[in-house]
């Protein structure tokens, strides 16, 4: 009886999230609703398919309001026990999450979960990370300009290290973003140690990705 009342918990669940998710898909504001999608987060009986629809929900109104970002502080730890376990697409879209709400007093949680997605098995997950990277830069900049220079090292390692076009796409484009010395002129020494690999790759690479490496080149 245990089994099937959590079945049947899980199917009802399942439904009222893909109902918010089409209703979000016509416009509709489903925000009232933040709080108690937001508290599923922490529970740990979720069936993969509805903690990915969850973070969809919480990706697009995390950051909404004052309200929303309040009661989404309340679940960073949640966001962070996501990064480390889980299908790729949650914890890609745990890190969106985290790395989405302006908060700066999260500011290193946010660092350290992109440093860890950085090197994740996934491509999807190391893709997110290198999209986080800019964001997570620029309010660096405006808080403690070493934690910026935190920031260096692991897109670094996403620039030298990655063989994923798709990934590697998204580390050129991050580089673009964030590679202006403080002085105000380009910083190209992160770029030497890739440059033939960009090259080499880049027919591969997405469209805006070779757009950007083209510039860069």
């Amino acid at each position: 009886a245990g089994a099937d009342s959590g079945g049947s918990r899980g199917a009802v669940l399942s439904r009222a999230m893909k109902f918010l998710l089409a209703s979000m898909t016509k416009g509709r504001d489903v925000s009232e609703l933040f709080p108690s999608v937001v508290k599923l987060v922490g529970n740990p009986g979720l069936s993969p398919e509805v903690r990915k629809m969850v973070y969809m929900y919480l990706v697009h109104y995390a950051d909404a309001t004052p309200a929303t970002r309040e009661l989404a502080l309340l679940s960073v730890n949640s966001f962070q026990k996501d990064l480390a376990g889980g299908a790729p697409a949650v914890r890609a879209l745990a890190l969106r999450v985290l790395s989405g709400i302006r908060v700066p007093d999260i500011l290193q949680i946010q660092i350290l979960g992109a440093r860890k997605c950085a090197g994740d098995p996934s491509p999807h997950v190391r893709r997110c990370a290198a999209m986080a990277l800019p964001k997570l830069c620029g309010r660096a900049l405006t808080v403690d300009a070493s934690l910026a220079g935190g920031l260096a090292p692991v897109l670094r390692t996403l620039l030298v290290s990655e063989t994923d076009p798709s990934v590697l796409s998204s580390a050129v484009m991050a580089y673009g973003e964030m590679n202006t010395a403080a002085d105000g002129t380009e910083d190209d020494a992160l770029l030497h140690g890739c440059y033939r690999k960009v090259c080499h790759l880049l027919t591969d690479m997405e469209e805006w990705g070779q757009v950007v490496a083209l510039g860069l080149l």
